[in-house]
């Protein structure tokens, strides 16, 4: 009885991370590069009433609505004049973790840096008129419980390359420890 409860508590943990990376994947097929959605000229959002599309729709009322104001200030001056390119970085990470949840690899590093997305949502869009702002709340949660858990340990492909590095890990390996934390 005790096996079969730990084989659906590893199940539960493989399927919430493989729908979170499908998240985060349909997430990134809509800021697909090179306009990443965005018009011709990468206008951004200034407010509700005055919506671009794309990645500047969305960096644009972070710019405009963030709560915190440095993150505020980062997105406004760094981001939105350079979205151009760093549109790239964005895809890239979403396109990362949903890869990294969807197939159980280096899900540490991929739970913590979907955490640390989710925050930078939850900062910029908390105020936004009609967000929902626990949507972020959960999301960083349930990002939070894959790093902890090392969720690519539940029927992922961590739990395979983590049967093959730790002997050279135990052999004193750093490189491979380094790894596996990422796991």
């Amino acid at each position: 009885m005790q096996m079969l409860s730990k084989i659906w508590e590893r199940a539960g943990l493989a399927v919430a991370r493989v729908v979170i990376g499908i998240l985060w994947l349909t997430q990134a097929a809509w800021k697909v590069p090179p306009s990443f959605g965005c018009p011709p000229d990468f206008a951004a959002s200034i407010d509700t009433a005055h919506r671009t599309s794309g990645l500047c729709d969305w960096t644009g009322l972070m710019a405009a609505y963030s709560i915190f104001p440095p993150h505020g200030w980062f997105v406004r001056t760094i981001m939105v004049p350079n979205l151009s390119w760093m549109g790239w970085g964005v895809f890239l990470l979403e396109v990362f973790l949903a890869v990294s949840l969807i197939f159980g690899l280096f899900t540490r590093l991929g739970g913590i840096l979907g955490l640390l997305m989710a925050l930078n949502l939850l900062l910029g869009l908390w105020v936004v008129p009609h967000e929902w702002y626990w949507t972020y709340i959960m999301l960083m949660v349930l990002q939070w419980i894959f790093f902890v858990t090392g969720a690519g340990r539940a029927f992922g492909v961590d739990a395979r390359l983590i049967k093959r590095l730790q002997p050279k890990a135990e052999q004193g390996s750093r490189a491979v420890r380094a790894l596996l934390a990422l796991m």
